[in-house]
């Protein structure tokens, strides 16, 4: 049985608040140093901007803005330098403490991630990518199915109008490797259904020719239907795996997350993949250590992860093998 919230409350006071205490003091160090260096950068600047704009070669304008920037990424140096330890730290006396109070079974590794080779073996996201990184990865079996899942960002570059690089997210968030209940030899890719809820008619046409993805899978289930595109490389295995029964557990999760949901089913494994647009498992800087309800947010979120397992009744034999 899985802890539950009133079990978290008495492990946090219990085994985490005396470690947390001190992992506070450094929270508020940093915080003060970070105002102290905000200070002085904006005394700086504004004495650099005075300078700059007595002189001939800037204008007013051109001065203030190489003086702000000056300013700004001196102190995203000195913030990333602060908080490097501090988030290592986190890691350690927070979020490999709580991971481990959900099953203790489980491995967790904060500098590692699931690899290239896995996320390319999913199929979810066709786009070539041109930086890949990951972090928080936790490995092990939850009701005896193996599972995997990690915090990952993959991006690619990308040119402005401008004539700029920058780089673009192609995902961002937590992707979810796990053994299916059911083996199979065909590839079924699920996506949000984007073109159909915006283009109607058209949208589904468009999906039709997506000859990248594979033949087009059209399911009996409304709802489902209403949520996702599938495509797959053999329509009469596509509903062996996508039974009704798991539909309707993919919807109720859907419904019940409220993200940006991908899921493919390959060689006898399920990956899954939620967008998120900020990183799953780092500290928050500005709120305290000490009050539960900063932990909890975290406490849910594994233990969200953690039930997809049981979610989606993977731990649950129910076909078997064909």
């Amino acid at each position: 049985m899985k802890p539950r919230l009133a079990s978290l409350l008495d492990y946090y006071y219990e085994s985490m608040y005396p470690t947390l205490q001190a992992l506070e003091e450094k929270r508020l160090t940093i915080l003060s140093s970070l105002k102290k260096a905000a200070l002085m950068l904006v005394f700086l600047g504004t004495v650099l901007f005075f300078v700059l704009s007595r002189t001939n070669v800037f204008t007013p304008l051109h001065a203030f803005l190489l003086s702000a920037m000056s300013g700004f990424l001196i102190f995203m140096f000195i913030y990333r330098h602060e908080r490097a330890g501090y988030d290592s730290l986190f890691k350690d006396l927070v979020i490999e403490k709580m991971i481990h109070f959900l099953d203790p079974s489980l491995i967790y590794t904060k500098m590692d991630s699931i690899d290239e080779r896995e996320y390319e073996r999913s199929e979810l996201f066709s786009e070539a990518y041109d930086r890949f990184s990951g972090k928080d990865l936790v490995c092990g079996e939850i009701e005896g199915v193996k599972v995997r899942f990690c915090d990952l960002h993959v991006e690619k570059k990308v040119r402005t109008k401008n004539g700029k690089e920058e780089w673009s997210d192609i995902f961002s968030g937590l992707f979810f490797v796990a053994d299916f209940n059911k083996t199979f030899h065909a590839k079924v890719v699920v996506l949000p259904d984007v073109a159909e809820r915006s283009l109607g008619i058209l949208g589904t046409w468009l999906q039709g020719v997506n000859p990248s993805r594979g033949e087009l899978i059209k399911l009996d289930h409304v709802a489902f239907e209403k949520l996702f595109v599938v495509y797959g490389d053999d329509q009469i295995e596509s509903r062996y795996i996508l039974s009704h029964a798991l539909m309707e557990r993919i919807v109720a999760f859907h419904q019940k997350i409220d993200k940006p949901l991908y899921l493919s089913f390959v060689d006898s494994k399920l990956f899954l993949a939620l967008h998120y647009t900020k990183p799953l498992f780092e500290p928050i800087l500005t709120r305290s250590l000490l009050e539960f309800e900063s932990i909890k947010a975290y406490f849910e979120l594994l233990t969200m992860i953690t039930n997809i397992v049981t979610e989606f009744k993977l731990n649950e034999k129910l076909w078997s093998k064909r």
